[in-house]
Order: C-alpha cells, then sequence, then structure tokens
C-alpha cells in the first residue's frame, strides 16, 4: 500500500514541464541557459568582454602612475645635444 501511494503521488507531476520565470532571468534562461550551447556562448562572450574591459582598465592605470617614465611618455627634448656645441668647434678649425 505504500507503494501505491508513492506511485500516486509521483504520477501527478508534470513530467514535460519547462521553467516558468518572468522578466531579465527568464528571457537570459530562454536565450542562454536552456542549452548547453547556449550557456557556452554566454561564459565566452563574458570573458572576452571582461578582458576586455579589465585589460582597458590595467593600460589607464598603468599609464597614468609611470607617466614620464616610459619610452612615448618622455620628454625627448631634454636629451637632445645643443647646437652650440657643434659651432665652437666649427670655430677652432
Amino acid at each position: 500500500m505504500v507503494r501505491r501511494a508513492a506511485s500516486r503521488q509521483f504520477s501527478a507531476l508534470p513530467t514535460n514541464s519547462k521553467p516558468t520565470t518572468v522578466g531579465f532571468y527568464g528571457k537570459w534562461y530562454e536565450v542562454f541557459g536552456s542549452s548547453t550551447a547556449g550557456y557556452a556562448t554566454w561564459l565566452v562572450m563574458g570573458i572576452v568582454l571582461g578582458e576586455l574591459f579589465t585589460g582597458a582598465l590595467t593600460d589607464t592605470m598603468w599609464r597614468s602612475s609611470n607617466y614620464g617614465k616610459t619610452f612615448d611618455t618622455v620628454d625627448w627634448a631634454k636629451f637632445d645635444p645643443s647646437d652650440d656645441d657643434e659651432e665652437e668647434e666649427d670655430d677652432d678649425e
């Protein structure tokens, strides 16, 4: 008798039902969460976009903290030899 009661309970549950959620999460589940390929696409997109964002942020922080110390930001005019020295050498000849 116990088996009959248990089997009646489980037979009352729907077998082909999908989760019904509304709003943002429901739409996300329909597009990405309902299949393995969709979820893998979601992961790849998230990883690529996250990497682009953190890479740009890191580069910006690096440039701001090392301004004037890198090849692109050094004032190379400070290191130019003056033209006066060359003129004095020409006078000696």
